[in-house]
This record gives structure tokens, C-alpha cells and sequence, in this order.
């Protein structure tokens, strides 16, 4: 899909984390793995949250802004990475976390790429804004990770 605005991206980055989150949901009722079970309810809440976060972001940001043309927006393919989540070794918490810390990677990227791109403080501010937001998201994934492994 290629972006046209903001609220292009604000809307398919809510949905691609609705489609993750609805992922971990059905895979956590398909492992046998207590531990893989943990890992995909965290993640399950964890999309959950960042779908949450961005309609809200949506929600709060100046009409003008969301409606702000995207000159160089690159294109965006979220449901191979849905399809790569589908694909995990449902009883390997290592390739679970290893998968969900790609998608944080992908969003981080697509993000950086947007800001670079952008052309008004403004919407490099809005980007800096998911940047962070992502990158916090992905060292609570870590610490969660970690602590599963001492289980």
C-alpha cells in the first residue's frame, strides 16, 4: 500500500497492529507451550496497546496535520510480516520474540524513513513521537522476554 497522508499511516499502522493482535490471539490458543502461551498473550495485549495508541494519536492530532500530503511515502507491505507471525514455531519463545521485535524493527524503519522524508517540523515531530513510542514498546517486549526466560 502506498501512504497518501498521515492519517493514511495512522490508519493502516492501527490496523496492521489489530491484525498482529488477533495473531498472537489465535496462535496463543494453538501452542501446547506454557511458555509460548505466555509470550503470545503479552503480545497479544501488547499490539493491542499500540493499535490503541495510535487511534488515540489519531484522535488527538490537529485535522490539518492528519491531512498533511506525504511527498515521498514509501510503499508498505505489513501483511507479509502478519504472514511471517502466522508462521512461527509455536513452541519456540525465541522465534516468537524474534518475530515480534522484527515488527517493531519494521515499524521503527518506516517511521525513520517518513521522517526523513518529511518536509514540516510538524510531521517530523509526529514521527519522532511513533519512533519513540515503538522503540519504548520494544524494550518492555525485551524485559518481558527476559523474564520469561528466568520462568
Amino acid at each position: 500500500m502506498r501512504f497518501q497522508t498521515l492519517a493514511d499511516v495512522l490508519d493502516v499502522v492501527k490496523a496492521f497492529h489489530k491484525a498482529l493482535a488477533a495473531q498472537f490471539s489465535e496462535l496463543e490458543q494453538l501452542t501446547t507451550s506454557e511458555r509460548a502461551q505466555l509470550m503470545l498473550d503479552y503480545l497479544n495485549r501488547h499490539e493491542q496497546h499500540l493499535s490503541e495508541a495510535t487511534a488515540q494519536y489519531r484522535d488527538d492530532a490537529d485535522v490539518g496535520l492528519l491531512n498533511t500530503w506525504l511527498q515521498f511515502a514509501p510503499e508498505s507491505h505489513p501483511e507479509d510480516l502478519v504472514a511471517k507471525v502466522r508462521g512461527v514455531d509455536l513452541n519456540d519463545v525465541d522465534s516468537i520474540v524474534a518475530v515480534a521485535l522484527e515488527v517493531d524493527d519494521y515499524l521503527v524503519q518506516l517511521y525513520r524513513d517518513l521522517l526523513a522524508d518529511s518536509e514540516t517540523d510538524e510531521l517530523r515531530e509526529v514521527f519522532e513521537s511513533l519512533i519513540q513510542l515503538e522503540n519504548n514498546e520494544r524494550h518492555k517486549l525485551a524485559r518481558a522476554a527476559f523474564r520469561l526466560n528466568d520462568l
